[in-house]
């Protein structure tokens, strides 16, 4: 059962429950178009899921700097960052309380294209411009039939590509922590041909020691118009990344000097550079067939030092490229398919300056169907099935000795809907929805790690993580065009791949069952006055094994938010956002008999001002000055020079109170 909640999840849960569901006229903006449920375009009315959109807009108001940032305050999404800073370096996104392998569990998505690396390595969020996303679509729940490994808890889809074209604009920001970014677009269209180009450089000197940071991005796009439909587009990126790693603060959250650096972790840095590049085309058939395709290619090469350890560098190299073909098919009254085949390849290698290596190779095809049976013209029948097929091949030396290890794998993903949009405009829906989804091993989980000589243990290729969910839920339109959304869920997992602490390797897991709710409402509570509460109560414990009824470290029962926005004029705004983050068990606490890491909660307040061709921003973050962390660990630790180990509490403190300040020239 869930634990008492907090007063904050209390207040959010009492504004949901007073609101009383009546018949209100259509809004354009209650169902937007996104792309994330079926790879096409379709409005959120017609999706058997719970689906959020930030927009543009939301993110130029509220002031964050990054996009950890805005999935955390905007969304209500569980973010951790084991680095710290404000750039949101390796930062990662939890959904549905995976714990520490939420990375593994959440799907990134930049224009539909994975982000999300073969190995447990953050997502690359520097490479992402801030000034060229268009919105970012959330689909909380599975979409494994849609985008096959790693879309288990949720899905998100950071839109970048637009047929609009964007005026050029130049972006300065400067704040607390020596953090400066510069940031600029520009676009032009000739004739049938839309030329796009974004930039961002950063940099940060970080509130902890060894908490540098410094990154840069250039995105260059073409798109040529053949009719209305059909297109062809580019898209070329190339970015660089240099950052610190202060590492853990021995102690329980509070304790020990928050800002030093970890003493083996000085002088750690991590460079890292990388590309990416997308060719796709759109092509109608016919009045009923509409097909795509696009191919991507990625790489990326990363250095870390580490020179308080015996492997003082190790250089990373990782490519992938991917081939996705789809066809939407309409069959009239019964209804329309998406068929689609997705193959990719993909190797990384880890070369430690002591002769050691450790490098696998990807081959993954899948193929997948999905169709919407209207069965009525407000009730729909949805349903589809993917099967993926992964070839692993992986090849390990340590201290001269080599073993390799080959394995073919498959696993299945389905899923279920109905869906019942009515009321006016069909402009509210419920859903119910079961679907299985999977997750294949990320290619470092074929090793383990032994804290005594922080070497990598090999212990082979683990088989696919497999999940069950049955989830119900729906959108509704309120009085006065508000609205409210809502999910309930239960997840069974079996064979889920987490880190045994015990014997320092990968493994296949026992039986985890999740349960939870998450609700959101965009209400407007006065002339010029808006609020947006969101909450979220999850569970995650053991059905099975040694830690049968024991909860899953690093999952709160409760995140919430509640976002206020006031715009007494047209080119004025002021907004404030309030998260709550409940307790959860430190990470290594399978037992659940140490103590938690404790619940907080930030105020964030931002002030936007347009004149013009200008606009400003004015963010204060934290306000409050909130000490905290949102990851701990307990578990055996390296506690001093020398050969002195032990088990200790130990935790990544998140920064203090921070102001920026953002002005923005739009060029006409």
């Amino acid at each position: 059962m869930f634990t008492k909640p907090s007063k904050v999840a209390l207040a959010c849960a009492g504004i949901f429950a007073a609101i009383t569901v009546v018949h209100a006229q259509t809004n354009s903006e209650f169902n937007p178009v996104v792309v994330s449920a079926s790879r096409f375009e379709q409005s959120t009315i017609d999706v058997p899921a719970l689906v959020e959109v930030i927009t543009k807009e939301q993110i130029k108001e509220s002031g964050v700097i990054s996009i950890p940032e805005a999935l955390s305050q905007i969304g209500n999404l569980n973010v951790r960052n084991l680095n710290g800073g404000q750039l949101g370096v390796g930062a990662t996104v939890d959904m549905r309380g995976f714990g520490a392998s939420a990375q593994d569990n959440t799907l990134i998505l930049v224009d539909g294209q994975r982000m999300n690396p073969i190995d447990s390595g953050s997502v690359r969020w520097e490479s992402i411009p801030m000034n060229s996303i268009e919105r970012i679509e959330i689909l909380n729940g599975s979409g494994s039939v849609q985008y096959g490994d790693k879309a288990v808890g949720g899905v998100i889809n950071i839109i970048t590509r637009s047929d609009r074209v964007s005026a050029p604009s130049i972006s300065v920001t400067a704040g607390s922590f020596g953090t400066a970014i510069a940031s600029g677009n520009y676009g032009k269209k000739f004739n049938d041909t839309k030329f796009d180009v974004n930039f961002s450089a950063s940099n940060s000197e970080g509130w902890r020691d060894n908490g540098q940071a410094s990154q840069g991005v250039a995105n260059v796009g073409l798109t040529h118009y053949l009719n209305k439909i059909d297109k062809v587009f580019l898209n070329s990126s190339f970015n660089s990344q240099s950052y610190g790693t202060p590492g853990g603060v021995l102690g329980e959250v509070g304790q020990g000097n928050p800002r030093a650096t970890k003493w083996n972790n000085v002088g750690d840095k991590t460079v890292t550079n990388g590309s990416n590049h997308l060719i796709g085309i759109v092509k109608s058939i016919d009045s009923q067939s509409l097909f795509e395709v696009d191919f991507n290619y990625r790489d990326s090469g990363a250095t870390q030092y580490t020179p308080n350890l015996s492997a003082k560098t190790t250089n990373y190299d990782k490519w992938s490229y991917n081939l996705n073909p789809r066809l939407k098919k309409s069959w009239q009254d019964l209804g329309e398919s998406v068929f689609g085949f997705d193959y990719s390849q993909a190797m990384g290698s880890f070369v430690t300056n002591t002769g050691n290596i450790q490098k696998a190779n990807l081959i993954n095809q899948s193929y997948y169907l999905t169709h919407r049976v209207p069965l009525s013209r407000q009730l729909d029948l949805l349903g589809g099935f993917r099967r993926q097929t992964q070839d692993a091949a992986a090849y390990d030396l340590v201290s001269g000795a080599s073993r390799n290890a080959n394995k073919e794998q498959s696993a299945n993903a389905s899923d279920i809907a109905l869906n019942y949009k009515y009321g006016p405009s069909d402009m509210n829906k419920v859903f119910v929805r079961t679907n299985n989804s999977y997750r294949f091993a990320n290619i470092d989980e074929y090793w383990g790690w032994d804290p005594v000589t922080y070497d990598r243990v090999f212990s082979g290729i683990l088989s696919p993580q497999k999940n069950t969910t049955l989830e119900l839920g729906g959108d509704w339109l309120l009085t006065g065009n508000q609205k409210f959304g809502a999910s309930v869920y239960q997840m069974n997992s079996s064979n889920e791949i987490r880190y045994d602490h015990a014997t320092g390797i990968n493994i296949n897991s026992a039986d985890i069952r999740r349960y939870g709710v998450t609700a959101n409402a965009d209400l407007l509570l006065a002339k010029n006055w808006t609020m947006s509460p969101k909450i979220n109560l999850q569970s995650a414990k053991y059905t099975a094994g040694s830690f049968d009824g024991k909860s899953v470290a690093l999952v709160p029962k409760v995140t919430s938010s509640i976002g206020l926005a006031y715009k007494p004029k047209s080119h004025t705004t002021y907004t404030t956002y309030l998260n709550y983050v409940g307790s959860q068990y430190y990470e290594g606490d399978e037992s659940n008999t140490k103590n938690k890491v404790p619940s907080f909660a930030t105020v964030d307040l931002s002030a936007t001002y347009k004149y013009g061709s200008w606009e400003s921003a004015l963010r204060l973050k934290n306000i409050f000055d909130k000490r905290y962390a949102n990851y701990g660990g307990y578990g055996f630790v390296h506690l001093a020079p020398g050969n002195n180990y032990g088990n200790s509490y130990y935790y990544y403190p998140a920064d203090p109170r921070a102001i920026f300040i953002t002005t923005r020239y739009t060029f006409k």
